[in-house]
């Protein structure tokens, strides 16, 4: 697995890597990452999988906040 690129954000990591013929557009914050696993034959170029990382960045956000919602409740004593 190689890392071809980060998109910039202010609170995530967002970084595209390539792996078995997939791009991965992997989304990290704090002990949480999302992953999305993109056929290199689904997308024209690695310019449309950072598109695809800015357009859902808010919305991964927000999955990041109910993840550590359920995290809370399911380990707290």
């Amino acid at each position: 697995m190689r890392v071809l690129a980060h998109i910039p954000h202010p609170l995530m990591r967002i970084s595209i890597t390539s792996w078995n013929e997939k791009f991965q557009l992997r989304f990290e914050l704090d002990r949480f990452e999302q992953v999305f696993k993109i056929g290199q034959d689904e997308v024209s170029s690695l310019e449309a999988v950072k598109q695809m990382g800015v357009d859902m960045a808010e919305s991964v956000l927000i999955r990041f906040v109910s993840m550590r919602e359920s995290y809370n409740q399911t380990n707290t004593p």
